[in-house]
């Protein structure tokens, strides 16, 4: 397993590297595309995950002392996985979003990871409570959301179709 390590979207080249992951997040493991906003985020992608409501992170190889120039270049190209918070309609809640990790890295706990940062970061810039949304479909994502504390709340958002799940939880202080 590969040493990886995660990062605030900052530069346009950071952008442009969770836009890549988001087309790809869009086409090919999106569960009823259509229905997503993720195509309005692709448009303006920093206006809704932007400091300071909300934050970005890619997932990339770490670089040793000894990589050369080009490995260096293609490390920072070649992120891995992706997540995101945004604002809520809900005083203190941030929305959990975007978590992906590309196929060939799955099984080895990067969502659990990406979480947990956007987690500790969200309650960093003050927010007191998390949640995301689900399709009851995506039995693999309700079973790590629930490893991680998250359990059935009310919608914090409107959705046209009844089969998404909505989770929260508490951010403790720390």
């Amino acid at each position: 397993m590969k040493a990886l390590q995660i990062h605030p979207v900052q530069t346009d080249s950071d952008w442009d590297e969770l836009a890549r992951l988001l087309r790809t997040y869009a086409t090919q493991d999106l569960d009823q595309p259509h229905l997503s906003t993720i195509w309005n985020d692709l448009r303006d992608l920093p206006a809704r995950y932007s400091p300071p409501q909300g934050l970005a992170l890619l997932m990339r190889p770490t670089l040793t002392d000894q990589a050369n120039a080009q490995a260096v270049e293609q490390a920072l190209e070649n992120a891995v996985a992706c997540g995101a918070y945004a604002p809520t309609r809900l005083s203190g809640t941030c929305e959990i979003k975007r978590i992906y990790v590309s196929p060939s890295e799955r099984g080895q706990g990067l969502a659990s990871q990406l979480i947990a940062a956007l987690l500790q970061r969200a309650r960093q810039a003050g927010y007191t409570h998390a949640a995301l949304s689900t399709w009851r479909s995506n039995l693999q994502g309700q079973a790590l959301y629930a490893r991680l504390g998250f359990k059935p709340v009310p919608p914090f958002k409107e959705h046209p179709n009844p089969d998404l799940l909505f989770l929260g939880l508490a951010l403790p202080d720390h």
